[in-house]
């Protein structure tokens, strides 16, 4: 743990951060804030306003429309997060001052700069599918949920198998005669045509022809070597995970079928020529936005966010109110038990003025009059 009571300290620190991926950061003015966006903190013990989240976001454009005209959901969500209405987003920068301008800019407690580390896989921008799925779930009701079913089942076993594969080195397929047929030993190979086409994937069966095929293999095997092994291996591997492969489409075709219904009417008042398909996998998910510079706000503050999924639930029907998505711990670089940057209380009035000497102010942040305004009177009172 570090607490910085400079400016000079603080860059310091910064400048030794080893960033593998996307650096983004978050300033608060107490040590003490969780990680979560606004629609899910607790206002009533351990009440959330999330199961009204679909009416809070309906109700502030019914009353301001003029302010979303022509803007897409995840565009009016981080409007309403500037204008402090409870969303499912949370606010990141990209410029580390301007992390820690907001972890000084208020309160009491010693505050705190979080530095987050985000691999390419999980930095959206704006225009995203995946973003627009996630930004549309702010206008379904408290009872959206889902249940993904087999597809992380079958995913896992496509991902067993493709670890079984055998390399074959180059000196290998050179030095081997190679002239031996193989195809013979697919015996099954009309069968999984049959299959695939069909799509027939249930369990058993699946895990069947496993069996069978393995066994015929064991017996023919010692008709093979070298190369000729490796191949028979690999394709035997390949052909079971084309039937997986298979077996995760119509899975998520299921699970559209069951549970996103209304999720995809929503993603249509943004994209008219949306695919019916959603990926649970999406679904449930932490992604980092990188937004439109349409917002004076976000230009100036270098702006980004995570925007937060909904975790699947075991049964369906009953439970949380579209239970929050879990945020990757590993994504924190600092942040977390002894790897936290913590800004020194009694130091945040001078590192505000430093902050204000490298052109790091309220005035530059908020460029709305009234922030402006709010800024320049504090500053003269100042001077009395």
């Amino acid at each position: 743990m570090t607490t910085i009571k400079s400016v000079t300290e603080y860059l310091e620190l910064i400048k030794g951060l080893e960033i593998k991926n996307n650096v983004f950061f978050r300033g608060h003015a107490n040590e003490n804030y969780v990680l979560e966006p606004g629609i899910y903190r607790k206002v009533k013990g351990d009440k959330t306003l999330v199961e009204f989240e679909d009416q809070i976001f309906r109700e502030v454009v019914s009353k301001s429309p003029q302010e979303f005209v022509g803007k897409t959901t995840l565009e009016s969500l981080a409007l309403m997060q500037h204008y402090e209405s409870p969303t499912r987003v949370l606010d990141l920068t990209e410029n580390s001052l301007v992390a820690l301008f907001f972890a000084v800019n208020k309160g009491d407690e010693d505050g705190e700069v979080i530095v987050f580390d985000i691999p390419d896989e999980f930095v959206c921008h704006y225009n995203s599918d995946r973003v627009t799925i996630l930004s549309n779930i702010a206008k379904c009701g408290k009872e959206f949920n889902f249940n993904s079913r087999l597809v992380p089942f079958y995913r896992n076993k496509i991902d067993d198998l493709k670890s079984q594969k055998v390399e074959i080195e180059i000196t290998e397929r050179f030095a081997s005669a190679y002239n031996q047929d193989i195809s013979d030993f697919f015996i099954l190979d009309e069968r999984i045509a049959r299959w695939i086409e069909a799509e027939k994937f249930e369990l058993e069966n699946i895990e069947k022809l496993y069996d069978e095929v393995r066994g015929n293999f064991e017996e023919n095997k010692e008709e093979l070597s070298g190369v000729n092994l490796k191949d028979f291996r690999n394709s035997f591997i390949d052909k079971l995970i084309s039937i997986y492969k298979v077996a995760v489409s119509s899975s998520i075709k299921d699970v559209n079928y069951k549970h996103f219904g209304k999720l995809l009417h929503n993603i249509r008042e943004d994209k008219a020529y949306f695919d019916s398909i959603i990926d649970p996998y999406d679904v449930s998910k932490v992604f980092a936005v990188r937004p439109k510079l349409d917002n004076p706000r976000i230009v100036r503050q270098q702006g980004a966010f995570l925007i937060f999924g909904i975790h699947e639930v075991q049964f369906t029907g009953f439970g949380d109110y579209k239970p929050m998505a879990e945020l990757n711990k590993e994504w924190i670089l600092k942040g977390f038990g002894e790897e936290r940057i913590l800004v020194d209380k009694d130091s945040k009035r001078l590192i505000l003025e430093e902050l204000e000497q490298l052109g790091i102010n309220q005035s530059t942040l908020f460029p709305e009059v009234d922030k402006v305004a709010d800024f320049v009177r504090r500053k003269y009172q100042n001077k009395l």
